[in-house]
């Protein structure tokens, strides 16, 4: 099996899901993250709360349609009770969200 090419789809979203991508990227971001810095991409771990949970939801549903390239996990974590969201990828992953992603800047190797 091949892997994705690294690219992603501007117009998967078009305009109405490009401009809800952007603001939830927004209100996560202003959820103040701890960010990780992985091998082939980011970590991001947000407090556990219900609201941000359907967030993080709608956004990965969005992030997969304009990068299918991306692998995400989401995971519940105990016992600091967080929300870890793993995005990753082929080489060349972390240079595209740094520059895509502004959740990605406060990464820590």
């Amino acid at each position: 099996m091949s892997e994705a090419p690294l690219v992603c789809r501007s117009d998967a979203l078009g305009p109405a899901g490009r401009a809800r991508h952007a603001a939830l990227v927004a209100e996560l971001a202003e959820a103040q993250p701890a960010v990780e810095e992985l091998e082939n991409g980011f970590a991001f771990r947000f407090p556990s709360r219900p609201y941000l949970f359907l967030r993080v939801a709608e956004w990965i549903g969005l992030e997969r349609q304009c990068c299918p390239f991306l692998e995400i996990g989401l995971v519940f974590e105990h016992p600091t009770a967080s929300i870890r969201v793993s995005v990753t990828g082929p080489a060349g992953t972390k240079d595209v969200l740094r520059a895509e992603l502004p959740l990605a800047s406060g990464a820590q190797a």
